[in-house]
């Protein structure tokens, strides 16, 4: 179960971290990737990639703080949030974003270790 039970206080909460992580952290790296390759060579403002670099940084050191020391962002169980931050933070190490704050890189590396996240990557 991924999702807290619609109509519920839980499922606000999560909700409302799901937008956070679309607002902050992937409509960041998707600015800078727009601007990196995406977006035709005369569209392009390189300029902007250490501004959604100092963007995503003060997302993850926040993202960090909002994690503290739970296993997951809900809590005690994983969820959907959890899915798309380790998207969003593996996304970002292969951007070539600056580093991510000690307690993220533990997070990751526990999420990405999970077996269902492992068999999704053989596939």
């Amino acid at each position: 179960k991924l999702t807290a039970a619609a109509g519920t206080p839980d499922r606000a909460t999560q909700d409302a971290m799901t937008l956070w992580l679309i607002d902050e952290m992937d409509a960041t790296l998707w600015t800078a990737a727009k601007h990196d390759f995406v977006l035709p060579e005369d569209k392009r403002v390189p300029e902007i990639a250490p501004a959604m670099h100092s963007a995503f940084d003060r997302s993850a050191k926040s993202l960090a703080k909002q994690l503290g020391d739970k296993p997951f962002l809900m809590g005690e169980a994983i969820s959907l949030p959890d899915l798309l931050a380790v998207h969003c933070m593996g996304w970002a190490f292969g951007a070539g974003f600056p580093a991510l704050p000690d307690r993220l890189k533990a997070y990751s590396k526990q999420l990405r270790a999970r077996p269902a996240f492992r068999a999704a990557g053989a596939r």
